[in-house]
């Protein structure tokens, strides 16, 4: 058999390995179980010779076993199932110190009698060793985890006695980097080393957050069997998931042998109830730390845990506030622009801020464009991404390694090259959004403790997954690969992606008001000239008028029936993106004008307009009706709503960019709203305007759309008593 194929037993016999039902207990202690009426279901196999006489499996203790304190403690916890358990120090058969450590596991009280060494210090030594340690951590401002995690494991080392203790935090692979140290001088030092996920197998992480303590005293000492196997209830292992005694898998015996090591212990740095990172503690020789010293780290680490999280929390916070500044302005420009096109242009700036990265790209539909410095030559990479989202169902992707997540994907290229890494996030609605944040290739050199695959081999403990022999430094490069993308950024991007949403509600709001009221409008304006219409026919009927009379009727009133069927039809147009559909000529620009004016004062004879230009405009390329058809609007405007005692001038000049056509007039009052807000087609006051009875409120969101559609710029200037309407037509 070769070794691929006993790959999935050697699995099972690393990874999967029930390391807290092993039925085995260290040999420095004994290890006593009770069911709740008090009998004795388990006991070590050397029980007796610690502890003196037991009574038989299945039999309750009494006053001629064990000591005093003993007994007391044990019928105290029986009693009271939810009593807080807390260690005492009792005494063996011969004169033996032990902390004897209660825990409940399932139906079963675990009484472990963990042996002190004759010069242990008191309890209270250890406790004030610990508040000392935390005044200290607290008196200090940390900036970041390293600083905080070296200066707790000094503490640490301090208090214990360990040759080295090392504080490292969990990466997002799973791996673990050494960020603080403390040890013997001639120690080699692990300081940066980053240790594979897999030197801690998913059981031990569960069990270290459970557990958030673990000695190991000698991995030389032989493990102690507890009798029966296995529990007589259940017929199943012992869960030893709390003890303090629990043996040691062989293969992580085997793992610390190959350090060097003869004694360890770990404590666990447990933040928002996940296993953050851990403090490694190693002896070279046999060692151990009391329960109460194990106490006493406990509650350091968990004060380490607690400014952990608020070195965290601070980080965060800061974060998230630099992101919802940022999302304040992105959904500002996004609600003011005609377009998410348009927006995302005007907002790029912002949006390639909201997390950190080398190029932002945004595919709306099939357009794409770049929102700060980066190539667009990969378009079809990038549909072919947006597609591959949507065919999946991902409002959100990210990844570290482009080529070996998607590997059909084409490159998606930076100003320095391929990407290694992309985050994007995706809207499916009206248009489909795609924005794509890339980063360049990280080229990264690990410092392995040693090679960090395990190998197939056989080792004392057979064929398998065996642990690493050497933890001589092993650098390692890494390529293809970026920076990892963090919660924050995940969380950066999705609050693009809620700005999105919101805009895109909006608009489907705001497109089905305008439907609502444009047949509301129709419905109300179009009522009056089909009445006068109806009015004529019937009065002609009854010989109260001439035909003469009733033509002149309703040719005015299908007059306006048409014009209100063309702004209905033109808006309809526009907002449904199909456009004006806009037929450009060449034309004398000064022709178009005059004629425009003429225009106007024949239909209005009661007002005045101006004219101001030179004699050669020159040539201009334009729809003429449509362009007609915007100044036309423009001056009705100003007729609308201006003061008509004084003139509306019209005025045209060239420079070397464009030319420049103005329509200023004198105003009764300056308008409430800026230049921008009345260009809406639905503004509040559109309808029922005293000074434009029986209009419909959209001249001027028409005849922008005109001027737009013309690669041209409309604006407004208003003071307290002149409106300046301003039309910048390139050359």
């Amino acid at each position: 058999m070769d070794n691929n194929e006993q790959l999935p037993e050697i699995v099972a016999n690393c990874d999967q390995e029930p390391i807290h039902a092993l039925g085995f207990i260290q040999p420095h202690g004994a290890l006593l179980g009770f069911d709740r009426d008090g009998r004795l279901l388990a006991r070590s196999a050397n029980a007796t010779e610690w502890l003196g006489p037991l009574p038989e499996l299945g039999e309750p203790v009494t006053d001629a076993h064990l000591s005093p304190l003993s007994r007391q403690t044990l019928r105290a916890a029986l009693a009271d199932p939810h009593m807080p358990l807390e260690s005492v120090e009792c005494k063996g058969v011969r004169g033996d110190r032990f902390d004897l450590v209660l825990h409940w596991s399932g139906e079963m009280l675990i009484a472990e009698f963990e042996q002190l060494a004759l010069n242990t210090p008191a309890a209270s030594q250890f406790a004030l060793y610990a508040q000392r340690a935390i005044q200290r951590l607290q008196a200090n401002d940390y900036a970041d985890p390293a600083s905080l995690l070296q200066a707790t494991a000094e503490a640490i080392r301090a208090m214990t006695g360990f040759d080295r203790v090392m504080g490292y935090r969990f990466l997002l692979d799973g791996s673990g980097e050494v960020l603080g140290e403390a040890r013997r001088d001639d120690l080699p030092p692990y300081m940066h080393q980053r240790y594979p996920a897999g030197d801690i197998p998913a059981q031990a992480r569960r069990l270290y957050v459970l557990n958030p303590i673990r000695q190991i005293a000698s991995v030389d000492a032989p493990p102690v069997p507890i009798e029966p196997p296995l529990h007589p209830r259940t017929n199943g292992a012992y869960d030893l998931s709390y003890s303090v005694l629990r043996s040691v898998s062989p293969i992580h015996i085997e793992y610390l042998k190959n350090m060097g090591v003869g004694a360890s212990m770990s404590v666990s740095i447990i933040v928002n109830g996940k296993l953050w990172g851990l403090f490694a503690c190693h002896h070279m020789t046999a060692y151990r730390a009391s329960h109460a010293v194990r106490l006493s780290c406990t509650v350091l680490t968990q004060v380490v845990s607690i400014l952990i999280a608020q070195i965290e929390a601070r980080q965060r916070a800061l974060n998230e506030r630099r992101v919802h500044e940022l999302r304040t302005q992105i959904a500002s420009e996004l609600m003011q622009a005609d377009d998410p096109l348009a927006g995302l242009a005007v907002a790029a700036p912002e949006v390639a801020s909201l997390l950190a990265s080398e190029a932002v790209m945004a595919i709306v539909d099939r357009e794409v464009i770049a929102l700060g410095r980066a190539p667009v030559a990969d378009k079809d990479s990038l549909w072919a991404l947006a597609e591959h989202m949507a065919n999946s169902r991902q409002d959100l992707l990210a990844t570290s390694s482009l080529s070996a997540d998607l590997p059909t994907l084409g490159p998606l290229r930076t100003l320095d090259g391929d990407a290694a890494g992309c985050l994007a996030i995706q809207m499916l609605g009206d248009a489909r959004i795609t924005i794509v944040w890339l980063r360049d290739e990280l080229v990264e050199t690990i410092n392995w403790a040693g090679p960090p695959d395990k190998v197939i081999a056989r080792g004392p403990n057979g064929v398998r997954l065996t642990p690493r022999g050497s933890f001589e430094v092993w650098k390692q490069t890494v390529r293809g690969r970026s920076r990892e993308w963090t919660e924050m950024d995940q969380f950066a991007a999705r609050e693009l992606k809620a700005i999105l949403q919101d805009v895109a509600l909006h608009r489907m709001r705001e497109a089905e008001r305008a439907r609502t009221t444009l047949l509301a409008t129709l419905g109300h304006d179009l009522r009056n000239p089909l009445q006068a219409i109806n009015m004529a026919v019937q009065l002609m009927g009854r010989g109260l008028a001439t035909s003469n009379d009733t033509a002149k009727r309703v040719e005015g009133s299908t007059r306006r029936m048409q014009s209100l069927i063309n702004y209905i039809l033109d808006v309809s147009r526009i907002r449904s993106g199909v456009g004006l559909g806009l037929s450009r000529e060449q034309v004398g620009l000064k022709d178009l004008l005059e004629s425009t004016v003429e225009q106007n004062r024949l239909t209005h004879p009661g007002i005045t307009i101006t004219t101001q230009w030179a004699d050669d405009l020159g040539q201009a390329f334009v729809d003429q009706d449509r362009f007609h058809q915007a100044l036309g609007n423009l001056i009705s405007n100003a007729r609308q709503h201006g003061d008509m005692k004084y003139p509306i001038e019209l005025i045209a000049h060239l420079d070397d960019a464009s030319t420049t056509i103005e329509v200023r007039n004198r105003v009764i009052a300056k308008p409430a709203m800026p230049f921008e807000r009345l260009t809406d087609p639905f503004k509040s006051g559109s309808l029922g305007n005293p000074n434009n009875r029986g209009g419909l409120g959209l001249g001027l969101y028409i005849a922008s759309a005109i001027v737009k559609g013309h690669g041209a710029e409309l604006s407004g200037n208003f003071t307290e008593t002149e409106a300046r309407i301003r039309i910048a037509l390139p050359r």
